[in-house]
């Protein structure tokens, strides 16, 4: 069968998306002199939220960057790592999570790495999909096979033809297989890599892919019966347009050389997602709009791509496409920032995996497309796992330190311009002399990673492999955290093998340059091995041993291995390589020291701006051996998912940054002045203006202070030059005052540093930057935690209830560490009341997503609920909010007025238990859904009158609203006499000012003519200029009004504006003749403009229409 070269549909076209927060290190040229960049850690097995909490620790260990497995939804169900693909655009979603979380929860990982200052890669799978095949039914939980569901029936992976049709091929051929290989083809491009389905990236079968619209002539054949407990897939859905650039926003043309062609690029819309247009595409084409949707919707910085010797070559270069100016946000000096991948190859001669690689971004030239993808370095690993054995006599150096893929560019197998070397793998175990072998990588330039299994999925799990437990320190110690701080502070300066070539067998002594010398010895027997090496260490100058191996007594048992060389005239040192077992023959896997010149000592503390300390802490786990057992988690897991970093609390305003230094002695007494250090600054999430200056004071992409500050309020260093000597004290101060208020509420990361003196032209010895880092994380919490109700739906699981529905909050600040909630409670129940609930657990919400928590509550009847959130933070800050007016449709009573919600009307609804009276004499010490006529969340005077339109429009019977009625005047008996009338009012007038609950008519918490006006108009039903209130303005008001002039005693205020005068005549003139209607106070009442829209539709739909006046509804006493 012959296969066309892809084209997409729309064949050059592309959608980058806004990039996410620009980072400190770029994965592109390598300097002048040899760098190694910050260490990736590969996190696998813990949950997106797991990893977001750790990243305090991952921060403070001085990684650069995170691997994380493929986080799309699997194949073989929720519990797969990821590899078996099913859905490429379906990473998990509440109460439907991958095996690590959903959408969202990785989005915040990623948007909390990137506060950090880390990137993240993940895999990405381009090869295959997952083990099921037309071959896969479901048999439906019986024997019958007539109701068997096959895999085609049910569509297959969406996005993907199981098989084609010729009446669904516009071209009428169709394809048996799809857009996969046949089962059985051989070879490494086609073959079935462990019984995954193998994609043919080759074909070219164009369909929307994604449909949106349903009847689309070009959407892709949908499937017919659902599978597995899954429905159907490719059935069309508007919501998938959010997986579609918008083209509406305009394309990048740009030259890609690799096709020999111009190409546009288009972005996705982040903030109208459902923007996107759809298009027909072939199966390479959704690869590449996947990828590009992973970078610009969910914020990743690259990937690790899978099994990419298993695909064709050529896909890459298409890939490359998908992510080219796919971060639009610049790096700090403006230039872009290019996503880095890096490539599984497995093992094979350095120029095939070389032939992977593709570094040719021209930054001069961004109209051309360009790669910057990497591989790792499969042959290093092979050859360190191999030749570090616990059998020493087998091991031999000289088969690892020119095995990396390195070699292939420009010669050189160790100045960092290629490869990323790593020591083990999820898919591989590691050499037996592992902590040698990192020790070797960790110290070597260009990209080094280190791999950490969480185990929260459980011990025994056979895939992935076990990684390095000490990865972010822990119960099993500091080895490996020690290498990756050696790796930032020192970790510069060319790779200079200073091996004695006698000894290269067993010996592996490398510096870097003028920064640190590595000593490796991958004997087995005890001992050490004593050596004189050349170094280009100024002469006299102190090395430090940095990692602890030459003090720990477990190693050097006997006290023999220096913990202070002194570089001799000639520039040689005297050495001593430990081997890999003390003197008592245990091994120890430290066969490795690394001398260095001494960094800066000292501290870096928090205070307030008087400069007392931060006290306040969020404090990490101490994982202990021994915590977990049988039946239990075991030790492994709490060591994998315990944050172990404390967490200082900012509650003010601002706050001190202050380092600290000391005079640098070293042991032995050696004093250094060198170390004092010359100079600091320091740096906030990566990179922020924290000083005030106007912008990030140093933004050169790729150096060693990009994204940090200079301190501006003290900068006192412990070196200080002039008049050609040092006259420093050796003890150093460093103090900057941080605006919190510029900074999020939540975690944020801090990171002082200290230079050790090394400029040539003041007394230095001219080698590169060695410095001290000294890392916190702090949590910002200067408001009170906001949360907001976002939805009030009927539960997934049974949409067709309305009875039974789901509180969705979600913690808008994203600070929330629990929600309770609490629905319809009464307004009087002040805050500790709810405090002292949520403390005996009422009210919890569970987890549901990130920042977002749930809350179920059945019988919902119908009304105006009110839902009390309490948002607790870590830091025990709280927020109590009452949020009324939910209101939604159920089949439960008939709303407003049916106080107990027993589909009627009755007059006990009104005065009966938890009728509408004795609640609103509780003064808001009861709440009733079916009585908050104003949604306000309260149950007062201003509901009276809708929930007489609410009676009157639900055709309450003439009881009903005769005791409606009789309660409206109950609550006009101000004088408590026994009739509503002109004492009432006046004595309402009396208490103007006072506030008082039977007074405040209004509840605007003040007595005045507001009122009033209520009295008259809306308790009585009264027009303006009755001044009598006999239910008609006529002459014997005007007398009324005449009397009330002459005693000033505001009772014919008919303006209500509090004095009686030329207006209030007015008044009674504009509204003589006029009457109370029938069942005034029901129907035409006049509302205060709070209530006058909800009045006014009652009143509509009611077709009331007045009647002549009627007497003896109260008593009148004429003035």
């Amino acid at each position: 069968m012959h296969y066309r070269v892809p084209t997409f549909c729309n064949p050059r076209s592309w959608a980058p998306l806004v990039g996410c927060l620009a980072a400190v290190f770029c994965a592109l040229p390598a300097l002048a002199e040899d760098a190694s960049q910050p260490a990736i850690l590969q996190v696998f097995e813990a949950r997106w939220d797991t990893i977001d909490d750790r990243m305090a620790d991952v921060f403070v260990a001085g990684y650069g960057r995170l691997w994380l497995p493929p986080p799309a939804r699997a194949d073989s169900g929720n519990l797969s790592v990821g590899y078996d693909v099913f859905d490429r655009f379906d990473l998990g979603s509440p109460r439907n999570e991958t095996l690590y979380g959903t959408e969202n929860g990785l989005k915040q990982l990623v948007r909390q790495a990137h506060t950090a200052g880390l990137r993240v890669n993940t895999d990405f799978i381009a090869n295959h999909n997952g083990f099921s095949d037309s071959r896969t039914f479901d048999s439906q939980g019986t024997s019958d096979p007539a109701d068997d569901v096959y895999w085609n029936e049910s569509g297959g992976y969406p996005g993907f033809l199981s098989t084609l049709a010729p009446t669904d091929d516009p071209n009428g051929v169709g394809d048996p297989d799809g857009d996969y290989h046949p089962l059985g083809w051989s070879g490494q491009e086609y073959e079935r890599l462990a019984g995954l389905i193998d994609i043919a990236q080759e074909k070219n079968l164009q369909f929307i892919r994604n449909p949106v619209n349903a009847g689309d002539a070009l959407n892709i054949p949908p499937g017919q019966s659902g599978i597995f407990s899954r429905g159907p897939t490719n059935t069309p859905d508007p919501n998938n347009a959010r997986f579609y650039p918008d083209h509406g926003l305009g394309g990048t043309t740009v030259w890609d050389p690799a096709l020999g062609a111009n190409v546009t690029l288009y972005d996705f819309n982040t903030e109208t997602p459902l923007s996107g247009d759809a298009y027909a595409e072939n199966a390479t084409g959704l690869l590449v709009r996947n990828l590009r949707w992973m970078i610009q919707e969910v914020g990743v910085d690259g990937f690790r791509f899978d099994a990419a010797r298993h695909f064709p070559r050529w896909v890459l270069n298409y890939l490359d496409q998908g992510a080219y100016l796919a971060k639009q946000e610049p790096l700090l000096d403006g230039s872009p920032d290019h996503v880095y991948s890096f490539i599984e190859t497995g093992g094979d001669t350095d120029q095939f995996v070389a032939s992977f690689i593709r570094k040719d971004i021209a930054d001069n030239n961004p109209t051309q497309l360009g790669g910057n993808r990497d591989a790792l370095d499969f042959n290093l690993f092979f050859a360190l796992r191999d030749n570090l054995q616990e059998n020493g006599l087998l091991n031999d150096w000289r088969n690892i330190k020119n095995r990396s893929v390195d070699i292939v560019d420009d010669g050189l197998a160790n100045n960092g311009t290629q490869g990323v070397a790593f020591a083990q793998s999820h898919d591989d175990g590691p050499a037996e002399l592992n902590d040698l072998a990192h020790a070797y990588l960790l110290m070597r330039p260009g990209q080094a990673l280190v791999y950490l299994n969480a185990k929260e999925f459980g011990e025994d799990r056979p895939f992935p492999q076990d990684g390095r437990p000490d990865a972010l320190g822990g119960v099993y110690g500091d080895a490996v955290t020690t290498l990756v701080n050696l790796r930032n502070t020192h970790g510069r300066g060319n790779y200079l093998d200073r091996t004695p070539v006698a000894d290269e067998k067993e010996l592996l002594i490398y510096e870097r340059e003028k920064s640190a010398l590595v000593v490796l010895n991958n004997r087995g027997d005890i001992g050490y091995d004593a050596r004189t090496v050349q170094t280009a260490f100024t002469p006299g100058t102190p090395l430090v041993e940095l990692t602890g191996n030459a003090a720990d007594p477990s190693i050097d048992q006997l006290g023999e291995l220096p913990e202070v060389l002194i570089v001799k005239s000639d520039g040689t040192v005297d050495v001593r390589a430990p081997r890999n077992r003390g003197s008592d023959g245990a091994r120890h896997d430290h066969g490795y020291l690394i001398y260095g010149v001494a960094a800066p000592q000292g501290e870096m503390r928090l205070a307030n701006t008087n400069g007392q300390a931060l006290a306040e802490r969020l404090p990490g786990s101490a994982p202990i051996l021994g915590q977990g057992g049988p039946g239990g988690p075991s030790d492994d897991y709490y060591n994998g998912v315990s944050r172990l970093t404390d967490i200082t609390v900012i509650r003010d305003d601002a706050f001190q940054l202050r380092v600290e230094t000391t005079a640098a002695t070293l042991p032995g007494g050696i004093r250094d002045a060198h170390a004092d250090g010359d100079r600091a600054q320091f740096k906030i999430d990566g990179g922020l203006d924290a000083n005030s200056s106007g912008a990030v004071d140093h933004v050169a992409a790729g150096s060693v202070a990009y994204g940090f500050e200079d301190f501006t309020e003290t900068h006192s260093p412990g070196y200080v030059w002039q008049g050609g000597a040092n006259i420093g004290t050796g003890n150093g101060l460093f103090v900057q005052t941080i605006d919190a208020t510029q900074l999020a509420e939540g975690r944020h990361y801090l990171e002082g540093r200290v230079y050790r003196h090394r400029d040539a032209a003041t007394g230095g010895d001219g080698g590169p930057a060695v410095f001290t880092d000294f890392r916190q994380v702090v949590y910002v919490d200067r408001l009170a935690p906001e949360s907001r109700v976002e939805s009030f739906d009927p539960y997934a699981v049974d949409p067709s209830n309305p009875n039974n529905r789901d509180i969705i909050v979600e913690s808008v600040d994203g600070t929330a560490e629990r929600v309770h909630v609490f629905v319809d409670f009464p307004a009087a129940l002040d805050d500790q009341a709810y405090l002292d609930r949520a403390a005996a657990g009422e009210g919890l919400a569970g987890d549901f997503d990130h920042d977002r928590f749930a809350f179920g509550v059945s019988g919902v009847t119908n009304g105006n609920h009110v839902i009390t959130v309490l948002t607790i933070e870590p830091t025990g800050t709280h927020n109590l909010q009452r949020l009324s007016g939910y209101a939604p449709e159920t089949q439960i009573g008939l709303g407003i007025g049916d106080a107990n919600a027993d589909g009627l009307y009755t007059v006990s609804d009104l005065v009966g238990f938890g009728g509408f009276e004795p609640v609103l004499r509780s003064q808001n010490a009861v709440f009733r859904a079916t009585l908050d006529a104003t949604g306000d969340g309260l149950i007062d005077a201003r509901d009276l009158i809708p929930l007489g339109a609410a009676l009157a429009a639900g055709d309450a019977s003439a009881a009903v609203l005769a005791e409606y009625d009789a309660m409206l005047l109950r609550r006009a008996d101000l004088d408590q006499d026994g009739d509503a009338d002109t004492d009432d009012l006046l004595a309402l007038i009396a208490n103007f000012g006072s506030g008082v609950w039977d007074f405040d008519l209004n509840v605007d918490g003040a007595t005045g003519p507001a009122d009033s006006r209520v009295f008259v108009t809306q308790l009585l039903g009264a027009v303006p200029g009755d001044y009598n209130l006999d239910g008609a303005v006529d002459a014997a008001d005007y007398t009324v009004w005449r009397s009330s002039v002459s005693r000033g005693d505001r009772l014919a205020d008919g303006d209500f504006d509090g004095d009686v005068d030329e207006q209030d005549l007015q008044v009674w003139v504009s509204n003589f003749g006029s009457e109370r209607p029938e069942r005034w106070n029901a129907i035409t009442a006049t509302p205060e403009p709070s209530v006058l829209p909800i009045t006014a539709v009652l009143l509509a739909s009611t077709g009331a229409v007045p009647r002549p006046k009627t007497t003896g509804r109260f008593g009148l006493k004429i003035i």
